[in-house]
């Protein structure tokens, strides 16, 4: 155990209290660190640099310890404010120092509020700190006779240690400090999914799964795997935690499938992830259309387009024959709209794409029934030339995307355009968007904290 490093606040009872170990000897002579760090306050400095009665004890114990004494000038041992922080540095000091070595942390000796800011500092990183606890030998209060250096000979004391006879019980303990692990943790994971982050909240809840319910876990993974948008997957996790109608209330699936995909924008606009959120936003103007155009206005894409396969893909491509034929009017419009471009008018059998499908909606919200798609198009023309202005250059470029670039060509931030999004989805589904399911993040964050009070 020569590769473990004790740190200890030297306290009252150390070294030696009633015939029996301190808790820094005891912890030295059941763990054999090679070094042991003795932590001073003003309470305890000036006596220990003047005697060395700890240094000494633990040298009669195992004389290749090596111990350090670090007079820390914390006056008030019961002010958290006084001493807490110092703590923390003296220990990330010695972690960066010695990165290989397990670090074992006295949590007996010195004030309580001193136990408890070492219990901190061991359940924030369990991979380099151990707590180490040491019972009294009367298990209750230590009252029995302490040494005193300016009377006593530490050699005296130190022979009639009963700790020393062969066959005494330990009494360090490495507990698992539950009271203080388990609030930590669920603060961080409730920080984690306050960011909608749940593939950090799931590595955290895997590593730390004894302490929260198996519900828990399946809560988290299903809002990973369901931002994430594999659907498939996140069905199957609801349907094991028996709640599939309540996390899927809209059960038309292509509505569903859009306001899942919606939901996975507005996320990243929250994030401030606006990259992957304006190059989402071209996928959703695309397939808004195409549902506005197939299932409000009754024109499917096969009507007005020419399929052809491409290695592994199918791409469609806009038939001036075929469009004008089901649209009479419709290339008129086209060409007065795209007059700006080179060409000077509208190019027929280019890949379908979310500005010319979003155009030919808006002419045909000029048809009698179809009017009030006309105020969703224009909003919606507008999504296509903002995925065209922000979305292409930042794909062949190192830009950032950020609030200002979206003002500059929508001429409102992000925040104000999920809202926007939001609006047009509830005007063209109507009754088949409930409201819930827009807010099924927050839901899921509910159910999470709830799972982990279990």
């Amino acid at each position: 155990m020569q590769d473990n490093i004790l740190i200890s606040v030297v306290g009252k009872t150390d070294p030696i209290r009633g015939q029996h170990d301190g808790p820094v000897l005891h912890i030295i002579r059941h763990y054999r660190p090679g070094m042991a760090i003795l932590l001073l306050s003003k309470e305890v400095g000036d006596e220990e640099s003047e005697y060395h009665h700890n240094e000494e004890a633990i040298h009669m114990l195992d004389k290749d310890c090596e111990v350090k004494t670090i007079p820390t000038g914390i006056q008030d041992v019961h002010s958290y404010d006084d001493f807490a922080i110092r703590l923390l540095a003296i220990c990330n000091n010695v972690r960066k120092e010695y990165p290989e070595r397990k670090i074992l942390l006295n949590i007996t000796s010195g004030t309580p509020q001193m136990e408890t800011a070492l219990c901190m500092i061991a359940i924030s990183d369990p991979d380099h700190y151990t707590a180490i606890q040491v019972s009294s030998p009367e298990r209750s209060a230590n009252r029995s006779p302490m040494f005193n250096p300016r009377e006593d000979l530490i050699e005296d004391w130190f022979e009639t240690n009963v700790d020393n006879e062969e066959g005494n019980p330990c009494r360090c303990q490495e507990p698992q400090l539950l009271n203080f692990r388990r609030p930590m943790l669920q603060f961080q994971i409730q920080s984690l999914i306050g960011n909608y982050d749940y593939s950090g909240a799931c590595l955290l809840y895997r590593d730390n799964k004894q302490n929260f319910s198996e519900r828990t876990g399946m809560l988290l993974e299903h809002a990973k795997r369901r931002l994430n948008l594999e659907h498939k997957e996140a069905e199957q996790m609801a349907e094991k935690l028996g709640m599939k109608d309540k996390l899927y209330p809209i059960k038309r699936s292509d509505v569903a499938q859009l306001i899942e995909f919606f939901n996975s924008m507005r996320i990243k606009q929250i994030r401030g992830e606006l990259n992957d959120f304006s190059m989402r936003l071209e996928i959703m103007t695309l397939y808004m259309g195409r549902y506005v155009l197939e299932k409000c206005m009754r024109v499917q894409l096969e009507d007005i387009t020419i399929g052809s396969r491409a290695k592994n893909s199918y791409i469609m491509r806009l038939s001036e024959e075929k469009c004008t034929r089901k649209i009479p009017g419709v290339g008129a419009y086209l060409d007065e709209q795209f007059s700006d471009k080179k060409q000077g008018r509208f190019m027929w059998g280019n890949p379908v794409n979310a500005l010319s499908i979003i155009h030919i909606v808006k002419f045909l919200s000029g048809r009698s029934g179809y009017e009030k798609y006309g105020a969703v198009a224009d909003e919606m023309i507008k999504w296509a030339r903002l995925s065209g202005e922000v979305r292409n250059p930042a794909a062949h470029t190192i830009v950032a995307i950020t609030d200002e670039t979206i003002r500059e060509s929508y001429g409102k931030d992000s925040r104000t355009l999920v809202k926007n999004i939001c609006m047009v989805l509830q005007k063209v589904f109507g009754t088949e968007a409930k409201s819930d399911a827009f807010e099924i993040y927050e839901h899921l964050n509910a159910m999470i904290w709830e799972a982990m009070e279990m």
